[in-house]
């Protein structure tokens, strides 16, 4: 975070867990969920840190609050008290975010009030914002984290007056399912290529535990009876 006067009248701040809580929250379907979470992370902080404006980054180690709008407000509330204009909010779990939609996401800022980069579940994968239309007591209780997030924001962004601009739908990643499906569509082939290889020890195991079923079926002539699964 700076120390000194900020560089530039936007920054893009990432509001990510630790690797650590990410992997404890979300299952990626790999024995390696810490290592994919901090893949996602770092991936974000390399894009965010490309879109030519200053850079926060608030991890769980910095963030305030019980509730998760809580810890959200509280970080977009430093980042205004630092000085900044405007502030573009980024998760870890967009890795089809790229430099390019960030940077548009920014310039966009500069003449409307607000951007959104609405996912497709109903949430939102960008939220960028100007100092004035930023109300942390009403933000803090808007349902975030779930399917109604980004109509209730866009509708108390319109209450204020602000004028909103979407962005190009983009999907996060927050299970098995949805990894495998959003590593089909990145467009960096490193990071297609270190997270699939993060997946393959599940994967293998995955088919090794539909097979053994058969393999006993086979060697017993009797059906056997395992242990009780916790």
């Amino acid at each position: 975070m700076p120390t000194a006067a900020p560089r530039s009248t936007t920054a893009v701040l990432l509001f990510t867990r630790l690797a650590g809580e990410e992997a404890a929250h979300k299952r990626f379907g790999s024995r390696a969920d810490a290592a994919v979470a901090a893949q996602l992370i770092a991936h974000a902080a390399v894009t965010a840190r490309q879109a030519g404006v200053d850079f926060l980054c608030f991890d769980s180690d910095q963030q305030v609050g019980s509730t998760f709008g809580q810890r959200l407000t509280s970080a977009l509330s430093y980042g205004f008290g630092q000085g900044y204009e405007r502030l573009v909010v980024i998760g870890n779990d967009c890795p089809q975010l790229t430099p390019a939609r960030l940077r548009q996401a920014v310039v966009s800022l500069e003449t409307t009030d607000a951007v959104l980069g609405p996912d497709p579940d109903g949430g939102v994968y960008l939220l960028g914002v100007s100092r004035a239309f930023f109300a942390a007591d009403v933000w803090a209780a808007l349902p975030w984290q779930t399917a109604a997030l980004g109509a209730a924001l866009t509708r108390c962004l319109h209450r204020a007056g602000a004028t909103v601009r979407r962005l190009r739908p983009l999907a996060g990643i927050n299970n098995a399912h949805q990894l495998a499906r959003v590593l089909r569509q990145l467009p960096t082939a490193a990071l297609r290529r270190r997270l699939g290889q993060l997946r393959r020890p599940a994967r293998v195991a995955s088919i090794a535990l539909r097979l053994r079923p058969r393999v006993a079926a086979v060697a017993a002539p009797l059906p056997l009876r395992g242990p009780p699964v916790s």
